[in-house]
């Protein structure tokens, strides 16, 4: 285990050797790696930020020395180069604190058999090429000497730091790597183009043509001399040859939004592209071979329109080798802030910030147009509000509105949120202290009603068991007391 955090590393140390395990434990990168050369352990748990150095550089020398090692990357600080990087680096898992202990103990699980397995191939590959041809051996099986692969640069295609989101990172790392097809699914506005770009640009081909093309723009009449391209005289105007957008991504990718809403004729001549890697342009009979990559995404419910006759089944388990699917952005309000102040940073850049009472009404919108919608509030606040500060009068009214709430209840609760918020000593660092009065008091009460039991207080709040174990102790409040 190397990780800088002791109380990490006790509750580690203590479950595996109570489960039969040896458990060496590190600080420091410089520790953890003379540690392993000593024990060559079976699995390493590698926290990305170190006292000394970055984590991600560790797993590169770990894997370089013994490419056996079965690396799980940590981190509380998750984002899609983080966890790209770990990908490309070959680490056998990638896990956000706070820790889960008994998810940690399947991953030991699966990666020890995944272990035994490669090591059985081996022997019996070695005893193959032995009876092949007698002689010594070549060394140790499995040692690999190349440098592990460098990490595209970070394309900031996408922010975040919720549970969901570093599950869609983990799959965008995962399948960048290999050219599988991809079928995305989630709401409008939700960012299925940028995960579409993100896997493109952490491939190996990154540097070709990333064609997208919105299948529900496309005139129905159009759509197969749009993406499959014309021969002169194919129809009439058709004056001249016209490629496809399937061959202009040849050799990159082509991302098929709405792809739900192709119609049938279209979806027989994708089906086809899947299963030969061809295409013929309309009035043609000669067939073009082409390396594409397709990617598609679709805010349908893709199993409805099947049983409706509107999409075919086939297609559908060609395009949805992987699915990713993106959560709506009122399922990971703990992004708001970070995307908010991503997108003004964008438009302005550190110019324009979020004040803590906008931040609170941006919290009370539902967002039923997601991602898209928000940033579309903050252009519309950086462009109104003349100044360096954002305030809640410079949002959309709709996003007023909405935060006020329809009833008077929801009235009030906004009433008393501007009046605490008014009441904050003025300066930087509002919202951080803002939510941490927030914290303490919800935690306080947490554990009253649970008489000091922190897994009830967890489960009363929604919140992990470990979560509120991180929470009290950034809080100073362990124990159930504030120091």
């Amino acid at each position: 285990m190397i990780d800088d955090e002791e109380a990490i590393c006790f509750a580690f140390a203590r479950y595996f050797e109570r489960r039969g395990f040896a458990v060496s434990v590190a600080g420091t990168g410089k520790e953890g790696e003379q540690r392993f050369a000593e024990a060559r352990p079976d699995i390493v748990f590698l926290d990305v930020r170190l006292p000394d150095v970055n984590g991600l550089d560790v797993l590169e020398r770990l894997r370089q020395a013994d490419a056996r090692a079965c690396v799980v990357v940590i981190t509380a600080y998750g984002t899609l180069e983080t966890v790209t990087r770990a990908i490309r680096g070959k680490a056998f898992d990638y896990l956000v604190k706070p820790l889960d202990l008994d998810r940690a103990g399947q991953i030991v699980a699966e990666a020890l058999a995944s272990r035994a397995a490669s090591d059985a191939r081996q022997a019996a590959s070695r005893a193959a090429a032995e009876a092949r041809q007698p002689g010594p051996s070549a060394g140790p099986a499995g040692r690999d000497d190349k440098p592990a692969a460098q990490a595209a640069k970070p394309d900031g295609l996408l922010v975040g730091s919720c549970p969901a989101m570093q599950e869609v990172y983990k799959h965008i790392g995962k399948v960048a790597q290999v050219d599988a097809a991809v079928l995305i699914l989630g709401d409008t506005g939700t960012g299925k183009e940028l995960v579409a770009r993100a896997i493109h640009e952490h491939s190996p081909r990154r540097g070709r043509p990333f064609v997208p093309v919105n299948c529900g723009a496309l005139p129905e009449n159009l759509v197969e001399s749009e993406l499959f391209g014309y021969v002169k005289g194919a129809f009439s105007g058709a004056d001249g040859d016209k490629p496809g957008r399937f061959e202009a991504a040849d050799g990159g990718t082509l991302f098929l939004d709405e792809v739900a809403d192709l119609p049938l004729a279209a979806q027989v001549k994708l089906l086809r592209f899947l299963d030969s890697q061809t295409v013929e342009r309309l009035g043609s009979i000669r067939s073009i071979s082409l390396d594409v990559r397709v990617l598609a995404a679709t805010n349908r419910d893709v199993r409805k329109a099947i049983e409706a006759g509107a999409f075919r089944e086939d297609l559908f388990y060609r395009l949805a080798v992987v699915q990713i699917e993106l959560p709506p952005l009122r399922k990971r309000r703990q992004d708001i802030f970070e995307l908010a102040e991503h997108f003004l940073a964008q438009r302005s850049g550190d110019r324009v910030h979020l004040s803590a009472a906008a931040a609170v009404v941006l919290y009370g919108h539902r967002w039923p147009g997601n991602v898209r919608e928000l940033r579309n509030a903050m252009e519309h606040a950086a462009v109104v509000c003349g100044g360096d500060v954002i305030l809640p009068r410079h949002l959309p009214a709709a996003v007023r509105a909405a935060a006020g709430g329809a009833g008077p209840d929801a009235s009030r609760v906004h009433q008393a949120a501007e009046a605490y918020l008014d009441s904050l000593p003025p300066g930087a660092g509002q919202f951080g202290r803002a939510v941490e009065s927030l914290e303490r008091a919800l935690i306080r009460r947490a554990l009253a009603e649970t008489h000091g039991n922190q897994s009830a207080a967890a489960d009363l709040l929604g919140l992990h068991r470990n979560t509120l174990r991180n929470k009290l102790r950034q809080l100073g409040m362990e124990g159930g007391q504030e120091e």
